[in-house]
């Protein structure tokens, strides 16, 4: 066959779009303050609004739907633990330190402050032993995390 007489290929240049990586699930690598705030938040915020609706649900139709709310809300509550889990994790190896530091968390003094730090402290500077710097923030993270606590602001106002 003729080279001439082939179709011609598609341009091997896209259109550049920026990079979304919203990576809540993956247990692996380093996560950065911001969006260690802005995933929790989110968990924080879904969680609240399943666990309202779940009361209003529980109020109106207390009589037919009390075991299924309640194991509903339990469902949730498990899958918001680990995600909290998971984020904390990746938090934690930003400061080079294993996972297992989150058993910390069970102490109820330290739990505070170790919240706090891991809310300002900064990550470890280049690669470290869980792998390279936690990408940069995209503008939906900080959209998100304004609009989250827009939200929460309002609703502790209400």
């Amino acid at each position: 066959m003729n080279s001439s007489s082939q179709a011609p290929k598609a341009s091997r240049h896209r259109a550049k779009f920026p990079e979304v990586s919203f990576d809540i699930l993956n247990s692996r690598g380093r996560l950065g303050r911001v969006r260690f705030l802005t995933y929790s938040l989110m968990i924080l915020t879904i969680w609240s609004a399943l666990g309202a609706a779940s009361n209003v649900i529980w109020e109106l139709y207390y009589h037919d739907w009390h075991d299924a709310l309640g194991l509903g809300m339990i469902f949730v509550s498990v899958i918001a633990s680990v995600l909290g889990i998971i984020i904390c994790t990746r938090r934690l190896n930003d400061f080079n330190a294993s996972g297992w530091w989150m058993l910390i968390f069970f102490v109820p003094i330290v739990m505070p402050v170790m919240l706090l730090l891991m809310l300002f402290m900064p990550g470890t500077r280049g690669e470290n032993r869980f792998g390279p710097r936690a990408i940069e923030n995209a503008t939906w993270v900080y959209v998100s995390l304004f609009l989250l606590c827009t939200l929460l602001l309002f609703a502790i106002s209400l």
